[in-house]
């Protein structure tokens, strides 16, 4: 089996979809990666980039997805309802999360809110509640070895960030995050060593709105320095973050450090 990761990027927005013109550089869908390693799938959230996602997944008739769900708030998982793999009646789907996942999942996933819950997709769903601090491997795709880690993120409502190991290789995604107290401590040790840490830089630096939890690809920086990550890559960017703007904090960015990207829709990165 080829050891190569390929992490590719279906959706970089925060809070709302932005269709407009002015966002199509860096993409318009809010937060959806995928990670493949063989025939092995593994999807960090499932923002409305999980749409093309699927389309492409059911194209190459991939049968089993391992969804990581960082929260509940709308743009991370509004790409369920259109997911196709849920109307197939031969495919797998896990979903993880935090403690309540399934009840909220049952709420959200149905009347009145969608004509379909999960219990009536033909698909096999399963829901895996997952807590701060646990670790577990997954057998996705006959390949072994795959562990993820857990920690409890600062976002309000609660917020989920994951690290994988896998095959001499590892990343950290940190999607919603406020830096307080000793966050940016405990992430670094979190994300100690990985290949790629994928950041919230949801506020240009002197647009910051404490309290929000969101931050900003200075204080991601930051975190990835000291935690000695290879690379640290840029996300979540909110509706004022146009792709002129978005691109002169690149370029600002990278003047900074090298390792740093800009995530954007269609991205390819292979470690």
């Amino acid at each position: 089996m080829d050891d190569t990761w390929k992490l590719t990027v279906w959706g970089v927005r925060g809070s709302a979809p932005a269709p407009e013109p002015d966002y199509a550089g860096y993409g318009g869908n809010t937060s959806c990666f995928s990670i493949e390693r063989g025939d092995t799938v593994v999807v960090l959230d499932a923002g409305s980039g999980l749409a093309a996602l699927g389309d492409e997944l059911a194209r190459r008739e991939v049968r089993r997805v391992d969804i990581l769900l960082s929260h509940l708030h709308l743009d991370h998982v509004m790409g369920l309802f259109i997911f196709p793999l849920l109307h197939d009646e031969t495919a797998q789907i896990h979903l993880y999360g935090r403690p309540g996942l399934g009840w909220a999942l049952d709420s959200l996933a149905g009347p009145p809110f969608w004509p379909v819950g999960l219990a009536q997709c033909r698909a096999a769903v399963q829901v895996h509640e997952v807590r701060a601090g646990a670790s577990f491997t997954l057998e996705a795709g006959g390949a072994p070895g795959l562990t993820v880690a857990a920690m409890e993120g600062n976002h309000p409502g609660g917020c989920c960030y994951y690290r994988l190991d896998w095959g001499g290789r590892s990343m950290v995604y940190a999607l919603d995050c406020e830096l307080e107290g000793d966050m940016d401590v405990r992430l670094a040790r979190f994300a100690r060593g990985v290949d790629v840490l994928i950041w919230d830089a949801g506020f240009f630096p002197e647009r910051l709105v404490r309290g929000w939890g969101h931050s900003t690809w200075e204080e991601g920086l930051a975190v990835g320095r000291a935690a000695q990550a290879g690379q640290v890559l840029m996300t979540h960017y909110g509706r004022k973050q146009s792709d002129q703007s978005v691109q002169e904090q690149e370029r600002l960015a990278q003047r900074a450090d090298s390792r740093i990207q800009f995530a954007r829709e269609g991205m390819v990165i292979r470690l």
